[in-house]
């Protein structure tokens, strides 16, 4: 079946769950995101003014995430490791010269 025919929305008590499918190497795994009805909402407003699918969206949304985590990770670690010293452009201009 079609990731977007699969994709399942429905309502449990004040949650609504959306069952979200992601790839991995040709293999699918069901992921469960609970929200309130309003957040769900809004995500179904969002997703269909953008024209792509809540599977397509959280799943873009997470990896987003998880990548400025790792940027983070890395600008903390080149600011603990930065000895002060500067280099103006001139100076830059011309060891590429």
């Amino acid at each position: 079946m079609e990731a977007e025919k699969t994709l399942a929305a429905f309502s449990r008590g004040e949650y609504n769950v959306f069952k979200a499918l992601t790839r991995r190497k040709n293999r699918m795994a069901t992921m469960t995101v609970r929200m309130s009805d309003e957040d769900a909402a809004l995500v179904r407003k969002y997703v269909g003014f953008e024209g792509t699918t809540i599977s397509e969206f959280a799943r873009s949304a997470m990896l987003e995430k998880i990548e400025d985590h790792a940027d983070l990770q890395q600008l903390r670690a080149a600011i603990e490791a930065d000895d002060g010293q500067r280099f103006s452009i001139n100076d830059v201009l011309e060891e590429l010269d």
